[in-house]
């Protein structure tokens, strides 16, 4: 099929008539009658049916319609370039991250990024780990910001820095903001975020090494900011990063305070973006921000003074 074709075919699914379809796409019905009949002699089977004066779309047409609705999406993206591009001249960037980093660390970020490229535009979005790596490697975001990716072919990565893992909760010990030692916390508090997740992985890596494998959470939340809501109510104690952490004891009216953990844990931050993508001006700027961003906000936890 040709694109011309299937661009009425789609205009024709998505309105349920040729008129329709026509007016859509700014030509006579006529025009768009032939070339729906083009298609259908070309594909050698049959779209649709006629009855009663309406079209209905056969087994084939909704099989088809499935396959160009992700091929229309990625024609409208191209389109979003080419117009950003042309207000933009200078580049434009599309830029994902962890929800965890789209309040904290990204906006800071793009804030020194702004000065140093103000002609540069920016498309930023928020995902889950395997979503930015997915939208990574179709090319549909120039970089992405996560924690610890898997390896994957196809994504190449550059190290940003490391933000810490912290204590969220009641405040622990008598000294405000000092360590919290894992081995003293009691488990039937703790939120937990699940071991799959590099961050929650890194934790009961710590416990394990500690010797603390039976320590289970008595709830578990698989997103940041969910531990850290119910951390606010009451509900009991986070470990997560600084930048879940830093953000919801600003914005919380209880004593929910940040405190350093020990032994002093971090999970690495890391930039994806496509193997083999052309580099630019913008994007090595982006990422430089990043890291100073990162050197300049690091958390670690004291060494835990000698028995």
């Amino acid at each position: 099929m040709r694109l011309r074709h299937l661009e009425v075919f789609h205009a024709v699914m998505r309105t349920g008539s040729l008129s329709r379809a026509a007016q859509l796409l700014c030509v006579s019905q006529p025009a768009a009658s032939k070339v729906l009949a083009h298609a259908e002699r070309d594909l050698g089977l049959k779209l649709f049916k006629r009855a009663h004066g309406r079209l209905l779309p056969t087994r084939e047409a909704e099989l088809l319609y499935a396959e160009t609705g992700h091929l229309f999406a990625n024609l409208e993206n191209v389109r979003r370039l080419a117009r950003n591009l042309k207000r933009h001249p200078e580049g434009h960037v599309r830029l994902g991250c962890l929800p965890s980093l789209g309040l904290s660390l990204i906006p800071q970020a793009v804030r020194d990024f702004r000065l140093q490229c103000p002609g540069v535009s920016l498309e930023i979005q928020t995902r889950h780990s395997d979503e930015l790596l997915a939208l990574v490697l179709s090319r549909e975001l120039d970089l992405g910001v996560v924690f610890d990716p898997p390896a994957r072919p196809g994504v190449a990565v550059a190290d940003l820095g490391r933000a810490a893992v912290v204590y969220l909760g009641p405040q622990q010990g008598e000294a405000a903001g000092g360590p919290v030692h894992l081995a003293e916390l009691d488990d039937q508090r703790w939120i937990g975020i699940g071991s799959s997740d590099p961050l929650g992985g890194l934790i009961a890596q710590a416990c394990h090494e500690l010797g603390l494998e039976e320590r289970t959470p008595m709830i578990e939340a698989r997103t940041y900011y969910v531990a850290a809501a119910l951390a606010e109510c009451g509900v009991g104690y986070a470990l997560v990063d600084q930048f879940t952490a830093q953000f919801a004891a600003r914005g919380s009216h209880s004593d929910l305070t940040v405190q350093p953990v020990a032994p002093a844990l971090s999970v690495g931050v890391t930039a994806i973006y496509p193997e083999g993508g052309v580099s630019s001006r913008a994007l090595d700027a982006l990422l430089d921000v990043l890291r100073a961003q990162l050197a300049a906000t690091l958390v670690v936890a004291p060494p835990l003074a000698s028995p």
